[in-house]
């Protein structure tokens, strides 16, 4: 497959794994010249030496990938979504785009296989994403199993979460190509760059909603979500007693920011809309996606299907109507 450039966006808060996380990515693409790796890098002026910029890949370890920095006191940063904003800012000319979370691993050759996951699409609106399964430090993967994503349940501010179903035995149970999903994960989105001018990153949520909202404002404006049908990115989860500085730690009002954010996320679905361009799209209507994915926002109930990742083939978009 022809080389094709991607921009990696990754958000980072204090985060000591985002050196071994770049490390691994550029160490382990096939094409790391063809890699715009672009990070919201917030911290604070003593985390220079554990998460800094000097504590970042430079010179020949970075094998012709190109890493801008948008560097930011921690103690400002406005939570992840502020953050993921911030990191869509350096796309130029790439024709795709990686969100990530900074404490990742990856597999051999994982650009190459990732561009043609989604060439097995045969979709151009075409978005694979998914809970990525865990890695324990500093680098075993857990390769046992191939999730979906699914529904889980609503929390106390009616925000629907998400969970990875594990559904395949891997890799002896590979699917041919990416199977329809219904809903995004944050941490690990794979899709042409077109989507960031779409829907960009609504910088006023906080934390919960960001994944339901870019679903719900992706999916109305035409792009179709996929599940991963490889293993190729993995994700460190929280541990018990690891190291782990979190945004909400840092910030005493995280609460404020968060019942705002749930308010936002209620207005896009239940109200007159946000202005643009954080509002619904025009190519498919929100009841739609209630009718197709299972997945009922106004009553709060959850079809088998959606629980078990089990999506049928998206309706026509009026956008791949006309494309």
């Amino acid at each position: 497959m022809p080389s094709t450039r991607i921009l990696i966006q990754i958000a980072s808060y204090r985060d000591p794994q985002l050196g071994p996380t770049l490390e691994d990515l550029i160490a382990k693409a096939a094409n790391p010249q063809q890699l715009r790796i672009g990070i919201c890098l917030q911290i604070t002026p003593d985390d220079a030496a554990r998460c800094g910029p000097a504590s970042l890949p430079q010179g020949d370890a970075l094998r012709g990938a190109q890493l801008d920095l948008d560097l930011v006191d921690a103690r400002s940063s406005g939570g992840v979504c502020w953050a993921r904003a911030r990191s869509q800012r350096f796309l130029q000319q790439e024709a795709f785009t990686l969100q990530i979370d900074s404490h990742m691993r990856f597999a051999k050759q994982w650009d190459q296989q990732l561009l043609a996951s989604w060439q097995r699409c045969n979709d151009p609106l075409a978005v694979i994403s998914g809970y990525p399964n865990a890695f324990t430090l500093p680098d075993y993967c857990n390769t046992d199993a191939l999730p979906l994503m699914a529904a889980h349940c609503f929390d106390e501010h009616g925000i629907l979460r998400l969970q990875g179903v594990n559904t395949f035995r891997y890799p002896e149970q590979q699917p041919a190509q990416p199977l329809p999903s219904a809903v995004l994960a944050a941490g690990m989105l794979f899709g042409p760059s077109a989507l960031i001018g779409a829907a960009p990153y609504d910088p006023q949520l906080y934390f919960y909603g960001e994944e339901l909202s870019l679903t719900l404002r992706l999916w109305t404006r035409g792009f179709n979500f996929y599940n991963p049908d490889r293993l190729l990115i993995f994700h460190l989860y929280k541990q018990a007693g690891a190291e782990n500085i979190t945004h909400w730690a840092d910030h005493a009002n995280w609460s404020e920011r968060n019942r705002l954010s749930a308010q936002r996320l209620q207005a896009l679905i239940h109200g007159d809309g946000l202005e643009p361009p954080y509002g619904l799209g025009t190519a498919r209507s929100l009841e739609q996606w209630q009718q197709w994915s299972g997945i009922n926002l106004h009553s709060q109930t959850l079809s088998p299907e959606a629980l078990a990742g089990r999506f049928t083939a998206p309706p026509t978009s009026a956008a791949a109507a006309a494309g």
